[in-house]
């Protein structure tokens, strides 16, 4: 049952997102396009228009993935078809696990078609030398691969994002407990939840440094200090690893709080 929650989960995403992701890709390949012709001072300017819209759509994806992410939850958790939902024989495990996983996955393509779209409107040979030579330098600096570098990269932004989910998931749950204002609470509760990821994790980075120097100087050190190459990798290593724990506790609470039960509208 959970892969069928999850088709229906991603089909109510995706139907929306994906004109999101077509209109990126469009504006992408007009960008490439358009500066081909930088000779004519009128389609530079409508390269750069282009340019600057591909830039917005990047950011609509991300933002649309996390509005449809979470009003697919409301609607199918309270809203109208949640009559249905909570007659299916499946437990609420399933049912939350399924818009967990919807969200990683739709996160998952957001983040892979904003890297295609940057591929494709500002590819070339000038560029990618640049990109290669910006990595090298950071993987040289850092001790490590290009490779590795690249995944740091994406594995911190994705899991930042679905962070931001998580929280969202939880506002929404305790929002939707109340009598009246839901929606109002919601979103305070969920901005409140992530204010809360921020500060229990720079609380908890904090004692980790109080018994590692290479932590305690991120906030020992100012803009006229050096921060070393291990501090950058111990603080990296550190933030991952808290996000993923993070992410696994609103898992469980949210579990924990929707199987106390919904007030349905």
């Amino acid at each position: 049952m959970l892969s069928k929650c999850l088709k229906y989960d991603l089909k109510y995403i995706y139907k929306v997102l994906i004109v999101f992701y077509l209109i990126d890709i469009v504006f992408a390949c007009f960008t490439r396009v358009l500066f081909y012709f930088d000779n004519s001072f009128i389609l530079h300017i409508i390269a750069l228009i282009s340019s600057g819209t591909t830039i917005s759509f990047m950011f609509s994806i991300v933002i649309n993935n996390l509005m449809r992410v979470w009003a697919r939850f409301i609607k199918n958790i309270y809203g109208d078809e949640s009559y249905l939902t909570h007659t299916l024989p499946i437990s609420k495990n399933t049912i939350y696990t399924s818009k967990f996983l919807s969200s990683i996955i739709t996160m998952f393509t957001s983040i892979l078609v904003i890297i295609l779209c940057i591929f494709i409107a500002y590819y070339s040979e000038y560029n990618l030398e640049l990109l290669k030579n910006t990595l090298q330098f950071f993987a040289t600096v850092m001790n490590s691969t290009t490779i590795k570098v690249i995944i740091t990269a994406f594995l911190c932004l994705f899991l930042e994002f679905t962070t931001i989910l998580q929280a969202g998931f939880t506002g929404i749950l305790l929002g939707h407990r109340s009598n009246n204002l839901k929606m109002a609470k919601s979103v305070l509760y969920g901005f409140l939840n992530y204010l809360f990821v921020v500060a229990i994790s720079v609380l908890i980075i904090y004692i980790i440094g109080l018994f590692n120097p290479n932590i305690m100087a991120l906030f020992n050190s100012n803009i006229n200090n050096t921060l070393t190459v291990d501090i950058v990798k111990t603080a990296l290593f550190l933030g991952i690893c808290l996000y993923i724990i993070l992410i696994s506790i609103y898992y469980y609470i949210d579990i924990k709080i929707f199987k106390k039960g919904v007030n349905v509208d």
